[in-house]
């Protein structure tokens, strides 16, 4: 192997171990941030009218450092919500959570809810009725 070659090489290992290094990771780890709060709400709560009916879910998610967080909507009707979201943290602080969920059909009642996680950590249920 000529000097060159190992030069080469010698610089490649360097870079590969930086980008490894600088790869933020997903949920909690030593040097990244942790995801320290949660929160989610439903509006309206309690509705009582006409259907279909929009509920709008609006919450954080709280991290206490840098990191990317990756996270997932489950509901109660065993549904997915949209796909994975992903929040890029680049200190502590919180990030907004929106999204919505139309539903109800004429003399139908609903008790539901939704819920935000990323790995093992799950916000509340944000709980809601609907009576159409």
């Amino acid at each position: 192997m000529s000097q060159i070659q190992r030069r080469i090489l010698v610089t490649l290992v360097v870079l590969s171990g930086c980008l490894v290094l600088a790869t933020p990771r997903l949920g909690n780890s030593g040097q990244y941030g942790r995801v320290t709060e949660m929160r989610l709400g439903a509006s309206p709560d309690n509705w009582n009218g006409q259907c279909r009916v929009t509920i709008h879910f609006n919450g954080f998610i709280g991290v206490d450092g840098p990191n990317t967080v990756t996270y997932g909507i489950t509901r109660s009707d065993g549904a997915k919500g949209p796909g994975p979201q992903t929040l890029r943290f680049y200190g502590p602080g919180q990030h907004q959570v929106h999204f919505t969920w139309r539903l109800g059909r004429a003399g139908e009642n609903y008790n539901s809810w939704t819920q935000i996680g990323s790995g093992i950590s799950r916000s509340n249920r944000a709980e809601f009725q609907i009576h159409c």
